[in-house]
């Protein structure tokens, strides 16, 4: 699975307003592709998607995926 990552990156003190992860969240997600855990890296995407107000989530949503047609992943 690739970054949830949209390069709209940005600091509110608590998450990313851009893919709504937080630090640990990043780093859990790095150790997660490392370790080809996708239990945790669904996890992740499911708490950080819920961080996210309505019009943050469409703009994410419609940038994860054309990052995912781009990068030619599903």
């Amino acid at each position: 699975m690739i970054s949830m990552c949209i390069s709209a990156c940005g600091n509110n003190g608590k998450f990313c307003p851009g893919c709504g992860r937080t630090m640990k969240d990043k780093m859990g997600w790095r150790n997660a592709v490392d370790d080809n855990d996708t239990e945790t890296l669904e996890r992740i995407l499911a708490e950080s998607k819920g961080r996210l107000d309505a019009k943050q989530y469409k703009y994410w949503s419609t940038m994860y995926e054309k990052k995912k047609a781009r990068l030619g992943e599903s």
